[in-house]
């Protein structure tokens, strides 16, 4: 996890935020450390950075309430959807596609959450792995190219999984427990 450097100090008191909710924009929480040691985020959104006086965690958490459940239930749907799988991506909105997949585990200091919908490429440069955003802003992430494809891949089973549920809802067939005998048809 970085640590703010010494020029940054004057950023740190004028511009981070109390709050945080993820968004359509948000593509990447990445964990700081403050000068007093507590734990911050960088928000990474398509065409600006926040710094956050929450962690990371403390973002996701946020963010699942504002979208109708706990964190928990949030890990809880997807392992019924992903069943088996581990490090579970979280979707807070499957029509905009904001589903957010932890590099590490949720529970880790230095784990940092990654929009799906923005992340385009992940790559080896010399022996770090790498994500390239759709803005083109590259961030460099714990874990392989491989194990990134696989967690992005189960974000978009899980979002295309919501959506296809959305549309069945729509389309369930309507009974009628009445006859139409005595009414007019038009």
């Amino acid at each position: 996890m970085e640590k703010f450097h010494k020029n940054k100090k004057e950023v740190e008191r004028v511009l981070a935020e109390e709050s945080y909710t993820v968004w359509r924009e948000t593509m990447v929480l990445k964990p700081i450390y403050s000068e007093r040691g507590e734990r911050w985020t960088i928000v990474h959104e398509l065409y600006k950075k926040r710094m956050i006086k929450l962690s990371p965690r403390a973002i996701m958490e946020r963010s699942c309430v504002h979208a109708g459940a706990s964190y928990q239930g949030m890990v809880d749907a997807a392992k019924l959807i992903l069943p088996g799988k581990k490090m579970l991506p979280i979707c807070l909105s499957p029509g905009y596609r904001i589903c957010m997949l932890p590099t590490l585990s949720p529970d880790h200091e230095d784990c940092m959450w990654i929009s799906y919908r923005y992340a385009k490429k992940p790559f080896l440069k010399g022996s770090k792995t790498m994500v390239e955003f759709q803005n083109r802003e590259q961030i460099e992430i714990h874990g392989s190219v491989e194990s990134f494809q696989l967690k992005s891949g189960h974000a978009q089973q899980l979002v295309l999984n919501y959506l296809d549920r959305q549309e069945e809802m729509w389309e369930l067939p309507v009974y009628v427990a009445e006859s139409y005998e005595g009414y007019d048809v038009y």
